[in-house]
Formats: structure tokens, sequence, C-alpha cells
């Protein structure tokens, strides 16, 4: 009995403090608009990289360097398929063109990239407008990355983006400077 009423006060306990959190983590955005012929044409076209989020340093070390970043996801050569380029702007002053491949998989809101076989990215919607929110994993790493169709944000929507960070327990954040001008997109 006694261990009963316990469990029970457990578990209004755990629901009032679930009801009370402020913890909202970012929404999966549906399969059914990842998946088919066409990748949705909002998500196609220029973002900006504004700031990353991620539970260890580590997992942000790989942009410590960059000082801002333009990106361009266009529809690949093939259905199914999804170039992304990038311009990416370093510290340094330097720019260094990137490309990859994102892979649509029937029926799933992961994308792949190819060549990295143990790599999922999954898009999630932001409650700003123009923005979009990308989670890596990998062996490794785990982390969600901020974009937006203007290389400045309102700082309502930084913050938003990182209490959903912090909602996923990725309390390490980066703020991409973005104080140099932006790198000009290469053609592929």
């Amino acid at each position: 009995m006694f261990q009963r009423t316990w469990s029970y006060l457990l578990y209004l306990y755990g629901a009032l403090i679930t009801a009370l959190s402020p913890c909202t983590p970012p929404a999966p955005l549906p399969a059914s608009r990842l998946d088919g012929d066409q990748f949705p044409w909002q998500y196609l076209g220029t973002w900006h990289f504004i700031a990353a989020a991620a539970a260890t340093p580590a997992a942000l070390k790989t942009f410590a360097g960059t000082d801002g970043s333009v990106f361009h996801m266009g529809q690949g050569p093939q259905p199914q398929r999804l170039q992304l380029r990038a311009a990416l702007r370093l510290k340094s002053g330097g720019c260094m063109p990137r490309s990859w491949i994102y892979l649509l998989k029937e029926g799933s809101t992961d994308l792949a990239t190819e060549g990295r076989p143990g790599m999922r990215t999954e898009l999630f919607s932001s409650k700003c407008p123009d923005t979009i929110i990308v989670q890596e994993s990998d062996r490794d790493y785990q982390r969600i990355l901020l974009y937006s169709r203007t290389p400045h944000l309102a700082s309502e929507c930084i913050e938003d983006f990182r209490n959903q960070a912090y909602c996923l327990d990725m309390e390490e954040f980066l703020l991409i400077p973005r104080s140099q001008d932006t790198c000009q997109l290469q053609d592929s």
C-alpha cells in the first residue's frame, strides 16, 4: 500500500514538473514533408549559419574558426538527392568552399550524407519565421545548428534556439560572429 501511494505521489510530482517546465524541444518536421520526389521548396535556397549547440565543446570544435557561412540547398541532378553548397568565411579572413550531397530516404525524416554512412541529419521547425534547425548526429557527436534566411537574426530567436538546445541537454553554445563580409557561393 505504501509503495503504491509513493509511486502515485512521484508520478504526480513528475507530471507537475513537466507541466511547469518551459522546456519545449524543437518539433521534427513530419516525414510526409521530406520524402517523395520533391524536397519542399521552402527549404531550398540560401541559408545563413547563425548558431550551434551541443553537449560537449568537442562537438562544436569544427566551427570555432568560422566567422560566417552561407549555404545554398538545391535539387540534385538526380531524384532523391539534394546538393548543398557552402561558402565559409574563416576568422582569418579566408573563404573556404564546401559541397556535399544529402540523400532523401523514402518514408524517413532523416537525410543521409553521401560518403558518411554514420551521419544522420534531421530537420526541425523553429518558432521564428525563415529559420530552421538542423540536428547532426554521428558516432562522435550530436549537435543542433540554427540557420536563417537572413545573416542577422533577432536576439529573441537566438535565445529561443538556446532554450531548445538546453531542453536537449546541449549546454555548449556557439554564436557565429559574422563580423566580416560573407563569402560568395561558387557554382558547382
